[in-house]
């Protein structure tokens, strides 16, 4: 079994002791899709950041004729972003239509959220009961992170919780539901990640890397 496990990362790198989720890129030109070998599995979604109009309806397709792999684990990163993206009510629609695929698939949602948790809550209200929803990279209040776990949504954790003054070491400090550690796109090992976050608990590694496995196994990707 592997030491550590990534819920979430855009890096490929082997690691006989790590079992990372690597995140696919959906080619925008509509090519192909990118599918790289990875023992842990991949995530694959429309990211806001690279969703139009134009180019939705091809990057869906893409996304519908792999979602049944047995190697994709979840569908995303998907979501939401006030900052970066297109219009709110054609991200509302892309991320419903990909919630539906994973409802059909039966597979978890990884959730892409950027000051837009008001946009999730419907969602929540609606799917979480039906459907594991995890909104990776989390870093905000305790009182938020309180706020989406009543809601339903699972929470994971990456490079912020190396800073103690973040919101999502508060919160990792006190959360008391499920959670999942991760990479994403920093320049940092996962062992790093689980060193402070062990100590944020106050636990010891071993642990936390049973929390951790726990988690994987509620939501099936274990």
């Amino acid at each position: 079994m592997h030491s550590f496990l990534d819920i979430h990362t855009h890096r490929e790198e082997a690691d006989p002791d790590v079992r990372s989720i690597y995140n696919v890129h959906i080619d925008t030109a509509g090519m192909d899709v990118e599918m790289p070998p990875s023992d842990g599995g991949l995530s694959m979604g429309l990211h806001p950041w690279f969703l139009t109009e134009a180019n939705k309806d091809m990057q869906f397709r893409l996304l519908a004729q792999h979602a049944d792999d047995d190697v994709v684990k979840l569908i995303g990163e998907c979501g939401f972003d006030k900052l970066r993206g297109p219009a709110m009510p054609l991200q509302r629609a892309v991320f419903e239509q990909q919630v539906q695929l994973a409802l059909t698939c039966g597979k978890p949602v990884l959730i892409h959220c950027v000051r837009a948790f008001d946009e999730l809550a419907s969602f929540g209200k609606r799917y979480a009961h039906s459907i594991p929803m995890v909104i990776h990279g989390f870093n905000k209040s305790p009182e938020q992170a309180k706020q989406l776990t009543n809601q339903g949504f699972f929470l994971s954790f990456g490079a912020a919780i190396l800073n103690e003054a973040s919101g999502a070491a508060a919160t990792l400090r006190k959360i008391d539901c499920p959670f999942f550690l991760e990479t994403d796109d920093a320049i940092v090992d996962i062992r790093t990640v689980y060193e402070q976050a062990a100590f944020l608990r106050n636990v010891t590694q071993e642990v936390l890397k049973d929390t951790i496995f726990a988690s994987w196994k509620t939501i099936q990707l274990i």
